[in-house]
């Protein structure tokens, strides 16, 4: 089942990459045509992308055989840069910068044809002499993200299937809802009797793959007693490397309205596939909540699902909510994160965990020192930060 999955969806990814590629191929003069930028010595970003360095001689384009070392089908490849030097001074390198490119087109037409891929040329200026020019680093710079492991691929997915099994009755999901250690969804709702009419707002990176699913479970079980509405999911940016996510651009939000289990089980499959390549912590939290804020803006609730092991990456959005947000927390036995706090103190809501319900935050002043759980909190510049 675990190889079916992920055969199904590197089936239906490559396929639809291939139809979106051949509509709007890219060509090396394309790439040239965009100009080059000056730099006196160019080195390569530090960022949580590996690269892969292709060397070629001053004044050549050859590359010979070393990108054979670079699988370019188990990549995410995210950006190009194109190295060379300004000499002889002032001179047209144009031709022989096409030769270059369209050398890598040669080794395999994706890191030309596929308009995704950001290239950018550099052109080195701190020389004055060929001597000095040839001194510089001449090649390519290949940005790319290491392919997902098989192996964590098949855990999630192992772990999708146990929760979510296709085929679904009250007794199958009261029985997986027994087996689960750590039920805090199903308290908390259990709890919380008076929650109507809610937009759920769940996250749905890969270790909360079991919160979700008591999401899914409880709705199936429990869903005439009205308390979800509408569901939102997030996966912080469809597996974006770090740097392509800004605040309040994301992504990964998924929505439904539509509440049988089906419905919710298919959208968490999708969700959290379409995450399983995120490779840092932090959350889009409340780009979600303004998100769900927005396909509903007269909900009964509003309900972060929220995964305490990974605090928000958006916090700076936290002004613009204007609804209370009941923050279930996820994870939290062994002290919160005092983002979740915030969260719940800023807009007039609350944070429950597996076992307690903080409703007091709002009543917490300037210079304020209290404790929840194992931790102590104080309210500085008008914000809870952890002691």
């Amino acid at each position: 089942m675990k190889a079916h999955f992920l055969s199904i969806f590197s089936v239906l990814f490559l396929s639809s990459f291939n139809v979106f590629v051949k509509a709007q191929n890219r060509s090396a003069q394309e790439i040239l045509a965009q100009g080059s930028k000056d730099i006196g010595r160019y080195s390569s970003e530090n960022t949580e992308l590996k690269t892969f360095v292709v060397k070629m001689g001053y004044g050549e384009s050859s590359i010979s055989q070393q990108l054979a070392r670079f699988n370019v089908l188990g990549a995410t490849i995210h950006s190009i840069d194109l190295v060379y030097s300004d000499f002889p001074k002032g001179q047209d390198l144009s031709k022989l910068n096409l030769s270059r490119i369209q050398e890598m087109e040669r080794f395999h037409p994706i890191f030309v044809q596929n308009p995704l891929i950001k290239w950018t040329l550099w052109r080195q200026t701190e020389c004055s002499s060929e001597q000095e020019a040839r001194g510089l680093f001449h090649g390519i710079i290949v940005y790319y993200q290491e392919p997902i492991s098989t192996d964590f691929v098949n855990n999630a997915t192992t772990d999708l299937h146990k929760y979510l099994p296709i085929k679904m009755t009250p007794i199958i999901a009261k029985k997986i809802l027994d087996t689960i250690s750590r039920p805090t969804v199903v308290n908390v709702f259990n709890r919380q009797t008076r929650w109507k009419n809610a937009v759920l707002i769940v996250d749905l990176t890969s270790s909360m793959i079991p919160y979700n699913s008591q999401v899914v479970l409880w709705q199936l079980l429990h869903g005439e007693r009205g308390l979800i509405n509408e569901v939102v999911m997030f996966n912080d940016g469809n597996s974006a490397p770090q740097r392509a996510k800004h605040v309040g651009k994301t992504g990964g939000l998924y929505h439904g309205q539509y509440l049988s289990f089906d419905s919710l089980r298919n959208m968490s499959l999708i969700a959290c596939r379409n995450g399983l390549g995120n490779r840092d912590f932090p959350e889009n939290d409340l780009e979600a909540v303004l998100f769900a804020i927005k396909k509903n803006p007269n909900a009964g609730e509003y309900i972060l699902v929220a995964d305490n092991d990974a605090a928000p990456r958006d916090m700076a959005l936290l002004s613009k909510i204007n609804r209370p947000i009941r923050v279930v927390l996820c994870g939290a036995e062994n002290g919160i994160l005092p983002e979740y706090l915030e969260i719940a103190r800023s807009t007039g809501g609350s944070v429950h965990t597996i076992t307690d319900d903080i409703i007091d935050l709002m009543k917490r002043r300037e210079g304020e020192v209290f404790s929840i759980g194992y931790r102590r909190f104080k309210i500085v510049s008008g914000r809870i930060q952890g002691l």
